[in-house]
């Protein structure tokens, strides 16, 4: 399976928000061959995979994900964004969420937000499902206090177990990255780690994600890289995380845009 570079967008809980972003993709002529492929993330929790409640409205019931992958048509790379505070069983949680998707094509990647998920359970994930494309968030918890050389050294050491590191600092919480150690990181990556995919995310909106993008491509010298949308395309209710609603004009806007400079 060839890995590609994608251009993401994490967060709908409804088969019309996930079909209306599919068309939205397809209008920018992204599709799986392009040099960058859509990508839709959906987040799953420890609490949602156990149907436990949540106030979180970016998350979907798990008994729609079946059908929220299957209103993507194929036309996009489907993800499992997944985060759960009990890690020793990661990949028994994993396997709980792919049982049926993984089988019948629906779904074959996942994020890891996890801080540094550990390198057994992630084998386990990897020798179950072969075909998995895993990937590292590197997220503020996971960065925080490390230099580009020891985070570095700390992803080096999964090998190919992942395919994929998002730098991400933000979580979805809107923050702006730092342009300048968010370059730093990826060169050092692209230094020891010449197979991965190197992502970005933190603030990317419909009003600055073309911006941005040239400039990450400007510090790096190429458009080889992820990037990933997720609280910047939404609306608060109020300020508690979460506590917000996916805004698909700001979609539209935000893959317009992505495509006016990495097409």
């Amino acid at each position: 399976m060839t890995i590609k570079p994608y251009v993401g967008i994490t967060g709908p809980v409804n088969v019309q928000e996930t079909q209306d972003i599919c068309r939205k993709f397809s209008e920018e002529e992204y599709s799986m061959e392009t040099p960058h492929i859509p990508m839709l993330g959906f987040l799953v929790s420890y609490k949602t995979l156990n149907e436990q409640s949540t106030q979180n409205r970016r998350y979907p019931p798990i008994r729609d994900l079946p059908k929220l992958l299957q209103a993507t048509g194929g036309k996009v790379l489907t993800m499992v964004h997944y985060n759960s505070k009990e890690p020793d069983s990661l990949s028994d949680q994993v396997f709980k969420i792919f049982n049926e998707i993984y089988e019948t094509d629906l779904c074959r990647a996942i994020q890891l937000n996890i801080v540094w998920p550990n390198i057994n359970q992630v084998t386990k994930i990897k020798e179950k499902y072969p075909d998995m494309q895993i990937v590292f968030q590197a997220s503020h918890r996971a960065m925080d206090g490390k230099t580009p050389t020891q985070i570095t050294k700390g992803i080096k050491e999964y090998g190919n177990l992942i395919n994929y590191v998002l730098i991400d600092p933000s979580g979805g919480r809107g923050l702006e990255f730092d342009l300048d150690s968010s370059i730093s990181l990826y060169s050092k990556l692209m230094e020891q780690c010449p197979n991965l995919i190197i992502g970005f995310a933190g603030g990317f909106t419909g009003e600055n994600v073309s911006l941005k993008t040239r400039e990450l491509i400007e510090g790096i010298g190429n458009k080889n890289f992820c990037i990933d949308a997720e609280g910047g395309l939404r609306d608060k209710i109020t300020p508690a995380y979460g506590d917000d609603l996916l805004n698909l004009k700001k979609v539209r806007r935000y893959i317009e845009s992505a495509h006016s400079v990495l097409k």
